[in-house]
């Protein structure tokens, strides 16, 4: 089931991860910048990827 999210709520998870995994980084403004746009190039490839793949309709 897909649960919508928002390119700042992905951010957000992507950098909360990154702290989890890597406590010591200094710069985490940088990280935080560096998540946003990983975030929005994510959403827009699964825009693409959804947009090109046919939706099935179940079979009716």
């Amino acid at each position: 089931m897909a649960v919508p999210f928002s390119e700042q709520e992905l951010a957000d998870y992507i950098f909360d991860r990154i702290i989890v995994h890597c406590p010591k980084c200094p710069d985490v403004d940088c990280i935080r910048a560096a998540c946003l746009k990983v975030a929005d190039d994510l959403l827009e490839q699964a825009e693409i990827v959804y947009r090109i793949e046919p939706v099935s309709d179940g079979g009716a």
